[in-house]
């Protein structure tokens, strides 16, 4: 999953958003609440950004009230996993191993 099959939403402010993508494995949707660490490792691997107006900034708050932070059961994507899917982005022979698989 390159950074191009991840959309990232942040609001105006450009320090928090939700971001989400097709889980290559079960192909649930998945979104995530991005704090601005989150917000900022995921640019810089190259997603795309677009931005919240006021209006929709109600639906980071309800994503907020789930202290976890994501709006499914399931692990929680933590800034470590996003590191470590960010050196694997840049690994070919873990990319060209991955494909194999499906």
């Amino acid at each position: 999953m390159g950074p191009e099959a991840i959309l990232l939403s942040v609001l105006q402010d450009g320090r928090e958003g939700m971001y989400r993508f097709t889980c290559p494995t079960c192909m649930d949707s998945v979104e995530k609440r991005a704090d601005r660490k989150i917000v900022a490792l995921l640019v810089s691997a190259g997603v795309d950004v677009s931005s919240v107006d006021g209006d929709a900034a109600g639906l980071f708050d309800q994503a907020a009230e789930d202290p976890r932070g994501d709006l499914r059961d399931g692990p929680v994507l933590t800034i470590d996993d996003l590191i470590e899917f960010h050196f694997q982005l840049q690994d070919d022979r873990f990319i060209r191993d991955f494909l194999a698989k499906q």
